[in-house]
């Protein structure tokens, strides 16, 4: 084998060597939530909260749970959070951040009610200096709705003067306020380059983030296609909200949302990146909609889990899982795909491959394996 890539695996199976790792959130690193009604509100701001001061509120609700309430805002505000491991990639369901959606009773006909996805970004600690830092890399989890999303849209939000002239929507009463926070975007949608954060009667607080001073907020992103359907013919007060499919956050109900893979990362051009671990993960709100009375679009989290926290690196090809790959684990693979012998026996590692299944195929890519670290 050659030397770089087992100092690589020596270095994960070294972060990942203790038992008991938590498979709960573990740190909040970064929030800046986009404005928005639940701003100031999940988490609750008090005066001289600073951004520190809302961290470790943030830090208090998520930690070692699975039952906090932390909104995102509109478009693009986000949350950078982790683990105290690294998360290995398995080559299956890796990590399952928890949300809010629900199936609609009403509509049980169309997969969908209560959507509003969530945008996954993974970093890998590139300087190792334990957070996510300028010289990290990032990558975008490809979501079933990737095709049909906006790639590289920014906006930019402006800090509105709360002392002026409230403009009331002309026909939903709710809306006291339809330019109260102004954005501007670059959206390919010529008439969508510009609008407003309305505020609503149920949300009176100050929607911009009270702890920072800046007076301008600019994302840019992935912008996910809008699924939002009036039910009530106009009367904005009976919205649908269809299920984008797998891949996001705050999107399928979590009885049913399976989680992500660490497989589906991208990178800024859509390619598939080779990831075996990860060491951040960042969640950004992926729609700019607004539901009549049920306000604008934004992911909320309630917690995240590592679907297995004390997993042991991959060591693709070390079938017999004795640390090395070579001519040994080929007799072990080959005895396995014939029904013979096969203690001991690491699934896991022998799906050589990395196809979800062990079979011949596996042993013609193990042998080139040692074949090409051998050269």
């Amino acid at each position: 084998m050659k030397k770089s890539l087992l100092m690589a695996i020596m270095a994960v199976a070294a972060m990942a060597a203790d038992a008991d790792n938590s498979p709960y959130i573990a740190r909040v690193y970064d929030y800046m939530p986009a404005p928005s009604q639940f701003v100031n509100v999940y988490p609750a701001y008090k005066p001289g909260y600073t951004r520190d001061s809302i961290l470790t509120q943030l830090e208090a609700s998520l930690v070692g749970r699975l039952d906090a309430t932390v909104s995102l805002g509109s478009y693009g505000g986000y949350i950078v959070f982790g683990f105290d491991h690294p998360v290995l990639n398995m080559h299956g369901y890796d990590v399952k951040i928890y949300g809010n959606a629900i199936q609609s009773a009403a509509v049980l006909d169309m997969a969908g009610g209560s959507s509003e996805p969530g945008i996954i970004m993974v970093g890998v600690d590139m300087d190792g200096d334990g957070v996510p830092s300028e010289g990290d890399k990032w990558y975008e989890i490809m979501g079933d709705a990737y095709e049909r999303s906006q790639r590289h849209y920014t906006i930019t939000y402006y800090k509105p003067d709360e002392s002026k002239v409230k403009v009331p929507h002309e026909s939903w009463n709710f809306i006291t306020d339809v330019e109260y926070v102004r954005w501007t975007s670059n959206d390919q949608v010529a008439d969508s380059t510009s609008g407003y954060v309305w505020r609503n009667s149920f949300h009176s607080q100050p929607y911009w983030p009270l702890w920072i001073e800046d007076t301008v907020m600019t994302f840019t992103g992935t912008k996910l296609p809008n699924t939002a359907i009036d039910m009530s013919g106009g009367r904005g007060n009976n919205w649908f909200q269809a299920f984008l499919g797998e891949g996001y956050v705050d999107n399928l109900p979590n009885g049913v949302e399976p989680g992500f893979k660490i497989d589906w990362a991208i990178d800024d051009d859509g390619n598939p990146v080779a990831l075996d671990h990860i060491d951040f993960i960042k969640v950004y709100t992926g729609q700019l909609y607004y539901c009549g009375w049920l306000g604008e679009t934004s992911t909320e989290i309630a917690g995240a889990m590592d679907l297995h926290p004390d997993a042991t690196p991959l060591l693709a090809g070390d079938a017999n899982g004795d640390g090395y790959v070579n001519i040994s684990d080929v007799t072990t693979l080959i005895d396995y795909v014939l029904g013979g012998a096969m203690e001991p026996f690491n699934a896991h590692n022998a799906d050589a491959n990395a196809d979800g299944s062990i079979n011949i195929s596996d042993v013609t890519a193990l042998i080139d394996m040692i074949l090409n670290n051998n050269r």
